[in-house]
């Protein structure tokens, strides 16, 4: 580790330079013994500097190690909890298949009561109401061209009963609101038809190429299905 090198370098020198203070102190002049003390001062400086940094270094390493190891132990935990949902989901997936099978019997028969039902609307006695679908109706009814009154507020002359309006040449003081009532046709809006549970229901099977367990059909024209609302 560089700091633990820079510090035992720091330690050699001082050791060193402190060696040779006696000998400076007998043959140097006090400017060389000065010097001298202000060398070993700086290594010390160094050492203490380098020795900080090392404990620095070594702390920030424990904390990382710490954490490491904390989010290890969290993201084990998570497995464990991953795993325990997996063998559920194993499980509830084993369950729909179970359950998916037996819908898709149900569906089944609902689809041959359908075809039933639409035999007997593409071929209706005169006059008889179409067979309802048996299940809760879904689509909307059709709701017919329609007329409705409008009332119109207009200003006519009390005089001529004729529209006054404000322009020039229209006497304003004989000027009176009136109510006028027109008739305006409504536009209708087809109904859309029922569309069958059987036909809106899809059981994927399980796996990437497995068949699914009942399968969704389009819709049948209105023709076919003879019942509207």
């Amino acid at each position: 580790m560089e700091i633990a090198a820079d510090r035992d370098a720091a330690v050699a020198e001082r050791t060193a330079l402190e060696a040779s203070r006696p000998d400076l102190m007998l043959t140097g002049s006090a400017d060389d013994v000065a010097d001298l003390d202000h060398r070993i001062a700086v290594s010390k400086v160094r050492i203490d500097q380098a020795t900080a940094q090392h404990a620095a270094a070594l702390a920030a390493e424990a904390k990382a190690s710490a954490e490491h190891e904390a989010e290890q132990t969290r993201r084990k935990g998570l497995r464990k909890v991953g795993m325990k949902a997996s063998a559920e989901a194993a499980k509830l997936a084993d369950r729909y298949v179970v359950l998916a099978r037996e819908l898709a019997g149900v569906l089944g028969q609902l689809r041959e009561q359908e075809a039933r039902i639409a035999e007997a609307n593409a071929a209706l006695p005169e006059g008889a109401e179409p067979v309802p679908p048996g299940e809760p109706f879904n689509g909307t009814e059709t709701i017919p061209m329609r007329t409705e009154v409008v009332r119109d507020l207009v200003w006519v002359d009390a005089r001529t009963g004729q529209p006054a309006g404000i322009l020039a040449g229209n006497d304003l003081r004989h000027r009176v609101a009136k109510t006028i009532e027109r008739r305006v046709a409504v536009p209708s809006i087809p109904g859309e038809p029922h569309v069958a549970l059987s036909h809106r229901v899809t059981l994927p099977g399980l796996g990437r190429d497995a068949p699914p367990i009942w399968r969704s059909l389009p819709q049948p024209l209105r023709s076919d299905t003879g019942y509207r609302a």
